[in-house]
């Protein structure tokens, strides 16, 4: 399964991100410094790629305040309400909108309310509309461009001839080009964020990351572990994935994308602690997501699912 499509698929996703505007990411990166809070949005995928990042940004030392709209303690019933308690309570706060197409209902409806609120109230300095897109020309990429910042990132290229497999194998069939691009630029921007560092030093940590990522598909032990995986999940079995903080956001991110081929086969996937958790079967698969593997909640939950002859992957 891992071929060399495979790593077209990523130097595609690597190429797009190679050509972003500097300026535009420059403009996009001093809006998320200048705010104390960050409200993330985003659908599906593209939600769990900006979700990464923003777990990661709210531990930092001089981190943001990561107020999620479906967090039960919210404060509003939607960003217009919302907005005025979160400059007041926090400080000035950043609409950060991850979405390809520039179309999604949630980010759309909450970029349109907080519009709304600037607009009427004329304060542009406290608040801002900060978006991520392949079109600019969308109408989130226009609300971005209004009362924030934009940076147009390349997505998945429809081709003409939808029967071609070997373009359809080199792209992914979930189209994802745009939701991982993304998911690299935000982690960027984090690291960037953590070293006080300069916009510049997004690229350069971008580089670091293919690297990285290189260095897994030239290590023949990884690529082992990978094929057994892919393996097993192309039988069928039920796939749990889990994970604690930043972890449980690639778990989710990831549980999307599994699900959408688990459910061809008849099965399903699900995230540890979801509300709708079945109990395991011998033969099912849990995927740990763990930078340490040693926190006691996922031990536990390994020692759990081993009782229950669950295939385990960490």
């Amino acid at each position: 399964m891992i071929e060399e499509a495979n790593i077209k698929y990523i130097l595609t996703i690597f190429d797009n991100i190679k050509a972003l505007n500097a300026k535009e990411v420059e403009s996009f990166y001093y809006d998320l410094l200048s705010v104390r809070v960050i409200v993330p949005s985003g659908e599906g995928r593209s939600k769990g790629a900006l979700s990464i990042a923003c777990s990661e940004i709210a531990k930092m030392n001089k981190g943001k305040i990561i107020l999620d709209r479906s967090d039960i303690g919210f404060p509003g019933r939607d960003l217009y309400e919302a907005a005025p308690l979160i400059r007041n309570k926090y400080g000035p706060m950043s609409l950060l909108i991850n979405s390809g197409s520039g179309k999604a209902l949630i980010p759309l409806i909450d970029a349109q309310k907080l519009g709304q609120y600037i607009s009427e109230t004329g304060n542009v300095k406290d608040y801002r509309i900060d978006v991520v897109t392949s079109d600019p020309e969308s109408p989130l990429g226009k609300l971005g461009a209004r009362y924030g910042s934009i940076v147009n990132l390349k997505g998945q290229i429809i081709q003409e001839n939808s029967s071609e497999v070997k373009e359809f194998r080199e792209t992914g069939i979930l189209t994802d080009i745009f939701e991982l691009g993304s998911a690299v630029l935000y982690q960027a921007i984090a690291e960037a964020m953590n070293k006080d560092a300069s916009a510049d030093t997004i690229f350069s940590n971008i580089e670091n990351i293919f690297k990285e990522i290189q260095e897994i598909f030239e290590d023949k032990s990884s690529i082992e572990f990978i094929k057994k995986v892919v393996e097993d999940l192309e039988k069928r079995s039920i796939c749990f994935l889990g994970g604690l903080g930043s972890g449980l956001e690639v778990a989710r991110m990831t549980a999307v994308r599994i699900g959408h081929i688990k459910r061809v086969l008849g099965d399903a996937v699900y995230v540890i602690r979801d509300v709708n958790l079945p109990t395991p079967r011998p033969g099912d698969i849990f995927i740990v997501i763990s930078y340490s593997g040693e926190t006691e909640v996922v031990v536990g939950w390994c020692k759990n699912f081993k009782k229950w002859a669950v295939k385990l992957y960490r």
